[in-house]
């Protein structure tokens, strides 16, 4: 069907320029995902094929959907590879163009995935060299205001939203103007492609708003995501767009979370917690396990949340199980995600040990962290080693707060240290805040 599909678009394309369709790639399957790139590889790779260049740019797009979809390291760099032979094979500007934006693109999903720093550095060369030679094309240029407002959005948050506002306003511009340009492109064209790239770029927006809303503690933030979000999620159709409507459901469920945190009303977090435990699965783990993954690890944040605004030692027990459930599927270790789920898992396991002054749950896990750090290599897997380490450390605090003393002080501080300079030195900035925090409180037990 699919083939049959990209056929009638080469004949039936703009004025016969082949235009991929990413809106297909939402009713796609894993393994349909595969084939198709598969088939465009040896269709770009084979002698008789004269134009490559549109073979080659689908392929990059499939295998970037892949590697969203599934966190695979190898499906990235298919996408690469085929982004780079794309560039190559283009015979116009526009093209060249489009195969920049798509390189820069996976270099930003590299990011998001692995929180390898370097790959923002790529990602702002290629959108300036692409950007430099584009043409008067409405869509190309939404598409790149919107990859421009992705990049200027990571790289507010590296700098720390908290310090300094001018570049989250600066990212938000940008987000701003792309969807003023895809709702352009919706009324002109009605497209779904266009349809899907305004939700992405109001979902752009609305993780960066969270964000600032959340370090300033400004609920009316929170409050225009929710207005927004609410009307996108009405537009779309979970049977013609699910892993788009997945995306939208997911941060529209966790805004009412942060909003009932902020403003300690319990119903709120309530109501976002059964947006997140619908009667079917918000995505199915088979169609997108990364994003089955986000669903459950927000269940368990909002749980966790609820926890502890309401002292409710239940909600603690079945957060921890929704953790649990999260880590229980085969995640690449090298997946930031992975690493976020441990961590607020380990912190949910200490507060809930604190509140219930239970030293019996934090002897039970340190026995069990100290296991699976016999485990870990430091100079194979240090994120990871760095990542146990700062769980130890908050667990350390943990029984000094319960028990008016820390006799691992020292222990804690050395963990701590360590691992805070291996998620600098990786980039992962968030963690090393948080081991920040925890060496902070160390340092004050003394």
């Amino acid at each position: 069907m699919f083939e049959f599909g990209r056929e009638l678009r080469r004949i039936l394309g703009q004025n016969g320029r082949h235009e991929p369709d990413i809106s297909l790639y939402e009713l796609m399957n894993l393994e349909l995902l595969i084939s198709q790139g598969r088939g465009l590889d040896i269709e770009g790779g084979r002698v008789s094929t004269k134009n490559r260049y549109d073979p080659y740019l689908e392929s990059a797009l499939i295998w970037r959907e892949y590697a969203r979809r599934t966190g695979d390291t190898l499906a990235m760099r298919k996408a690469t590879t085929a982004a780079e032979a794309a560039g190559k094979a283009a015979r116009t500007v526009p093209e060249a163009a489009h195969a920049a934006l798509v390189q820069a693109e996976i270099c930003v999903l590299g990011y998001d995935l692995f929180e390898t720093a370097e790959l923002l550095k790529s990602a702002e060369t290629l959108l300036a060299t692409g950007r430099a030679v584009l043409d008067s094309e409405p869509g190309l240029i939404a598409a790149y205001t919107l990859a421009e407002g992705r990049l200027a959005a990571r790289l507010a948050v590296r700098s720390g939203i908290g310090e300094e506002l001018e570049p989250a306003l600066l990212a938000m511009a940008h987000l701003d103007r792309a969807i003023e340009r895809f709702d352009a492109q919706v009324r002109l064209t009605k497209a779904a492609r266009d349809k899907i790239n305004a939700a992405d770029a109001r979902i752009e927006r609305a993780d960066l708003l969270v964000l600032v809303g959340l370090d300033r503690g400004d609920s009316r933030l929170i409050g225009a995501v929710i207005r927004d979000l609410s009307a996108v999620k009405a537009r779309l159709d979970p049977d013609y767009e699910p892993v788009t409507f997945s995306r939208v459901s997911q941060r529209l469920a966790m805004a009412h979370v942060w909003m009932g945190q902020i403003d300690g009303v319990p119903q709120m977090i309530s109501e976002g917690i059964a947006a997140l435990t619908p009667q079917e699965e918000l995505m199915f783990y088979e169609h997108s396990p990364v994003d089955w993954v986000v669903n459950t690890h927000s269940r368990a944040l909002a749980l966790q949340s609820l926890a502890e605004l309401i002292n409710e030692d239940g909600l603690s027990e079945q957060a921890l199980k929704a953790y649990d459930l999260a880590l229980a599927k085969p995640l690449q270790k090298e997946l930031s995600l992975r690493a976020q789920i441990v961590n607020n898992r380990a912190g949910c396991l200490a507060r809930r040990a604190e509140l219930k002054g239970d030293l019996v749950s934090l002897d039970a896990a340190e026995t069990a962290f100290k296991s699976e750090l016999r485990l870990v290599k430091p100079d194979e897997d240090p994120v990871g080693w760095a990542i146990l380490q700062t769980n130890l450390g908050r667990l350390y605090v943990a029984r000094g707060d319960i028990t008016g003393f820390m006799m691992e002080r020292a222990e804690a501080a050395y963990a701590l240290e360590a691992a805070q300079e291996i998620f600098v030195e990786h980039g992962l900035m968030a963690l090393a805040a948080t081991a920040e925090e925890n060496l902070s409180r160390v340092r004050a037990a003394g």
